[in-house]
């Protein structure tokens, strides 16, 4: 575990160093600073997470297509380790709770990273939010979002929280989604306990506990069909519908064959 402990902590170091580098060398070239940032941190966010993958022994199986740049895709919520798993798929800006700042490691990558953080003890704080979302879309960047508010023991999808499919809502535009499923080998302690970060369970234990596991497999499914409504909590429940329809529930032993 204290190896796997050291090459997360040597990784997210050297992805940083790297960034800073290519973006001290951008602002030497005048007008390029904003484009060069842009592409050179979608590149480190998936570089970051394919080597997150490999340091904490985790292999990601892809269902269906990937959405277009610049859509909006909702995805249901089971551990910390979403967003490396997520951003070592593909290039995406997150909307995460503000207490990921503060977490080590993962709070200073997501924040590299432009993830856009949600105060959730400010309901006006939404605004702002939405707001940057539809920057980050208009950039050309994919938003996602974690719409059940919390993370979960992987059992079921909770009920879906409206309000950050107000403004895809008015405007009729589309919103994606994807499920989210992990497993343990059989000799191991269950995903639901030991990868699902929910009930108040500590982050550092937590953390010792995925970091034991010997093996961890994911298996991130994209919807086959966006949803679209002009009433956002019809279209919160008609996403979820979507979703599980899709969702397997996390487990030990039972996932899909690995490759590779």
């Amino acid at each position: 575990m204290a190896a796997r402990v050291l090459l997360v902590g040597g990784w997210t170091v050297v992805v940083v160093v790297s960034l800073l580098c290519v973006y001290l060398l951008a602002m030497a070239r005048p007008g390029s600073v904003q484009a060069v940032r842009a592409r050179a941190r979608r590149r480190a966010m998936r570089i970051w997470g394919r080597g997150m993958m490999r340091a904490v022994g985790v292999r990601v199986s892809v269902e269906g297509v990937s959405p277009p740049p610049g859509a909006l895709v909702v995805s249901n919520h089971l551990s910390y380790l979403d967003i490396p798993v997520l951003g070592s798929v593909m290039p995406m800006v997150f909307v995460a709770m503000a207490e990921l700042r503060r977490w080590p490691l993962w709070g200073f990558a997501a924040s590299i990273g432009d993830t856009i953080f949600v105060d959730r003890a400010t309901r006006r704080d939404v605004i702002r939010v939405r707001d940057e979302m539809a920057q980050a879309r208009e950039r050309g960047d994919t938003v996602i979002v974690f719409p059940e508010a919390t993370s979960t023991a992987g059992e079921t999808i909770l009920p879906l929280k409206p309000a950050l499919l107000a403004d895809a809502a008015a405007a009729g535009t589309p919103v994606h989604w994807l499920t989210l499923s992990y497993w343990t080998p059989p000799d191991g302690p269950p995903a639901r306990d030991s990868v699902c970060w929910w009930g108040g369970a500590g982050f550092v234990p937590h953390v010792v506990r995925l970091f034991a596991l010997r093996r961890v497999h994911c298996t991130v499914r994209f919807g086959d069909a966006p949803v679209r409504s002009r009433d956002r909590k019809e279209m919160a429940v008609e996403l979820r519908r979507a979703m599980l329809r899709s969702f397997v529930p996390v487990g030990t032993g039972e996932g899909p064959r690995e490759t590779g």
